[in-house]
């Protein structure tokens, strides 16, 4: 029966919607494409009514012929609701000026476009549940903190579309002043809407009672008749492998969806006895047996049952803390455990790495923790096939950290601040100067930016294709003048991005762009120049050649991660940048300085001018000693742009009688980088001396 049931659901229910075609052509000559998806949704339903609720009864006849009918009759019905509401049903909609109006639905689509329109779709302009009746009247009660928390969590523009708002200044007046598009508009709405403080103004009290639809609550026996216990893994194993516990539930996905990554880091955090989520188990009475269905945890037991028959051995990718600490007992030569003057068991410490280990060859110790590792399980009893849907439908309702996400967790605290800092509050992100989507933002794509941002400013050679990697190398090897350096970036192109340019920063490309602004910096040159070359670049993209090839070959290639993608990214629009701002690109890395040493460490450090040049070769070579014995070589810190604000620190150190030794190879030690403004570097320096100082 259940082989029937599959051979529907295969392929994404190919051989349903055949079926669905099949109707149309044999009674109605087909029917539009557009049409079909409404169609075969009701066949869908179809289907899953006839598995959860058991209907089929093979003494009807054979199970095709049976779906064929039952399926007809649902999309003649379909049919006539379509034609039905077409000529009657109304929609509220949002007019250019705000007003709601009412309009009969036709043959229309939420993706079809809004005529004279060349953004809105049908979609955007469908009345959203959100207004501002709860901010307003937080505002008539005085409750300014709560506003001002609410609009500063929100973008420049969408901030200033709400106040507007708040003023009652109608909505074409809003997207007029502002400069918006429809699109643009429903982008910024959005993002109001689904800001998480909104809850701020959520009314704590009622003021009426909701009147409920009896089809819409759950049953009493859904909710209290259950149980939650704890049971040995290998208890939980021996259930399902003796057929105890069904793990084939018609609705229930397939085991083993898990990646490499995800087995290995499972697995050995059973091993290490740490928590796991729950099992969840719904029992069913049919035909008079007991029969119990594993619903929640299907992945988690297939793996740790195909690890304990040792189909299976534990890889580094993902694992952590793989060598594992365990007892091993000490035994006399009749095999009997050797025990202690108090009568206890003699054991000694060992650690066991488990990598490319198989279960059977695990010390006995840790076989036994394997299987008495506890689990929560929760049994829902007596539970019907639509209570067990239900349970389906539920308990694999949330969505999976996605990469960014997740390789976020495993960075330490002052990096992922690093990130977040930029990521969430500066207003090149926050204001939207760049092309992200609300998505991005809450999918963590940002934060993905700000890495491979440091990635390609500061290691482009080391640039690594596999996110886990990039975070992995950013948290082990970034310090936080690279961080300062990228804001100091952000906060120059703020004032020069606009909307000519922003769809040049997408979350794919704007680690590139940033990287070759790092080199723009260089050149000591006003930031409107830049925006000049993107602004080309964006114009000209499809004509323009790098090395005799067209650039747009590697600009949009698909391949966005590969190493030679970016590298010849950032590369190419390097060369690019010095041709059109006619540099030579043999000096272009020769740092060009407003004044000359002399002059910089005397306007910076205080002192006359005279002095520093008698003294010159004095801190030059305090700083010689100070570079050859507290500075790795390959450091940034010792190229040539960056002894500037170095004579300077040397030069301050004399006037304030303080040794820069054990400072400097502290220093040197957590920061490889360095501000190209070297003024800023000198101060920053500076204070961190300060701090080092204050701190001894």
């Amino acid at each position: 029966m259940n082989r029937l049931f599959e051979a529907y659901f295969e392929n994404n229910l190919k051989k349903l919607y055949e079926v669905v075609d099949q109707i149309f052509y044999r009674n109605f000559g087909g029917i539009s494409d557009k049409d079909m998806p409404e169609y075969y949704s009701a066949a869908g339903d179809v289907l899953a009514d006839i598995v959860v609720n058991n209907r089929y009864d093979p003494s009807r006849g054979d199970f095709d012929g049976y779906l064929y009918n039952t399926v007809k009759f649902a999309v003649i019905d379909e049919l006539k609701k379509q034609q039905r509401d077409k000529r009657c049903v109304k929609v509220e909609m949002v007019d250019e000026s705000g007003e709601i109006i009412r309009m009969p639905l036709k043959d229309i689509y939420l993706d079809a476009p809004v005529e004279g329109s060349e953004d809105l779709t049908i979609g955007d302009t469908i009345r959203s549940d959100f207004n501002m009746d709860n901010i307003l009247e937080e505002k008539d009660n005085c409750q300014d903190e709560r506003i001002e928390k609410y609009l500063n969590s929100l973008s420049g523009t969408a901030r200033k579309m709400i106040e507007m708002k708040m003023n009652d200044i109608p909505v074409s007046e809003i997207k007029r002043k502002l400069r918006l598009t429809d699109r643009e508009y429903f982008n910024y709405m959005n993002s109001a809407r689904m800001n998480e403080n909104i809850a701020l103004f959520t009314k704590r009290f009622n003021k009426y009672k909701e009147e409920y639809k009896m089809d819409h609550i759950i049953p009493i026996d859904v909710t209290d008749n259950y149980r939650m216990d704890k049971f040995p893994l290998g208890s939980l194993l021996d259930d399902m492998r003796d057929g105890k516990i069904n793990k084939k539930h018609i609705l229930q996905r397939k085991p083993f969806q898990w990646t490499e990554r995800q087995k290995n880091k499972f697995l050995t955090r059973i091993l290490n006895g740490q928590p796991i989520p729950e099992i969840v188990i719904c029992e069913q009475i049919v035909r008079g047996k007991k029969k119990s269905h594993l619903i929640d945890g299907l992945q988690r037991l297939s793996y740790s049952d195909l690890f304990r028959a040792d189909g299976i051995v534990i890889k580094s990718d993902g694992a952590e803390f793989y060598e594992i600490p365990y007892k091993e007992y000490k035994y006399d030569n009749n095999g009997n455990v050797l025990l202690d003057e108090e009568g206890d068991a003699l054991f000694e410490e060992k650690i066991f790495n488990v990598i490319g280990k198989k279960f059977s060859d695990f010390p006995q110790f840790l076989k036994e923790r394997f299987n008495k590792f506890n689990i929560n399980v929760t049994t829902y009893f007596n539970c019907t096939d639509d209570q067990i849907a239900y349970h389906i439908r539920n308990y694999n309702n949330q969505e999976g950290m996605n990469k960014s996400q997740y390789e976020f967790t495993g960075i330490d605290i002052d990096t992922a601040n690093r990130i977040k800092d930029i990521s969430e509050y500066h207003p090149f992100f926050k204001d939207d100067y760049g092309k992200y989507t609300s998505k991005n933002k809450v999918k963590g794509d940002i934060d993905k930016v700000v890495v491979e941002s440091i990635m390609a400013i500061n290691f482009l050679n080391d640039w690594k294709k596999e996110m886990k990697d990039s975070f992995a190398f950013v948290n082990d090897n970034a310090d936080s003048i690279m961080f300062e350096s990228l804001k100091d970036s952000l906060d120059r192109l703020c004032k020069v991005v606009d909307k000519e340019i922003k769809n040049m920063f997408t979350a794919t490309n704007s680690p590139v762009w940033f990287a070759v602004f790092e080199k723009f910096k260089d050149l000591d040159i006003p930031d409107e120049h830049f925006k000049a070359f993107v602004k080309y670049v964006a114009e000209s993209l499809n004509s323009l050649e790098v090395d005799g090839k067209l650039f747009k070959d590697v600009y949009k290639s698909r391949n966005t991660r590969d190493k030679s993608i970016v590298v010849g990214k950032v590369n190419g629009l390097v060369k690019l940048m010095y041709e059109f701002l006619n540099i030579d690109e043999n000096k272009a890395d020769q740092k060009i300085y407003d004044s000359d040493a002399e002059t910089f460490i005397a306007e910076n450090v205080g002192i006359d001018k005279e002095t520093v040049i008698k003294d010159l070769s004095l801190y030059n070579e305090t700083l010689d000693n100070l570079e050859e014995n507290t500075i790795r070589d390959g450091s940034k810190l010792l190229e040539e742009q960056n002894r500037r604000s170095l004579l300077a620190m040397v030069a301050y150190s004399y006037v304030q009688d303080t040794d820069l030794d054990e400072w400097m190879a502290e220093y040197a030690k957590k920061n490889n980088a360095y501000f190209a403004d070297q003024r800023k570097n000198y101060l920053h320096m500076k204070k961190n001396l300060e701090n080092f100082k204050g701190g001894l």
